[in-house]
């Protein structure tokens, strides 16, 4: 099917098959939304300095480790919503080139919000932008906190078994 024909939801899926691709041709797993349960990453974050102090070193060992796997699955995610973003404002620029300069403003930011606002397929595609943006807002840093959460873990562990980093 012709890409100008296909929605913009469409070519969006396109576009992350694509990507997946690209992931699982370097090596990484397939990526999957709902790979973690949630009670078991909830149990690791609201642990209690009480509950740490009682864990064993090999129980520190194998939460820090799904802490690591986690930051990166959510360092995966932020990636994900970031190229959505990015193919979108990209496409709607493509999409609305033609109908620009028939809109008055005083540049290009107020001449375009006026061609998205009558361009059906550039008005979805802006969804899809502002949708993406605000899940990149919401796990921006996330995973660097997750990452430090494993990273205390491991230091508890050499703390445990004595071992100087």
């Amino acid at each position: 099917m012709d890409t100008k024909n296909r929605t913009a939801k469409e070519q969006l899926d396109e576009w992350d098959r694509i990507l997946d691709e690209y992931e699982n041709s370097i090596g990484l797993s397939a990526y999957k939304s709902d790979l973690f349960p949630e009670d078991e990453i909830s149990l690791y974050f609201s642990m209690s300095r009480d509950h740490i102090e009682k864990l064993n070193p090999e129980d520190c060992l194998q939460i820090a480790y799904r802490l690591g796997q986690f930051a990166l699955h959510m360092q995966r995610s932020t990636n994900r919503e970031i190229a959505r973003h990015n193919w979108a404002d990209e496409t709607i620029k493509e999409v609305i080139a033609d109908e620009i300069n028939n809109y008055k403003g005083y540049g290009f930011l107020e001449k375009s919000l006026q061609a998205i606002k009558h361009n059906v397929k550039a008005e979805s595609l802006n969804k899809i932008k502002k949708y993406a943006k605000q899940r990149s807002d919401r796990l921006s840093y996330l995973s660097g906190n997750v990452k430090n959460l494993s990273d205390i873990l491991m230091m508890v562990y050499r703390s445990k078994n004595n071992i100087r980093s």
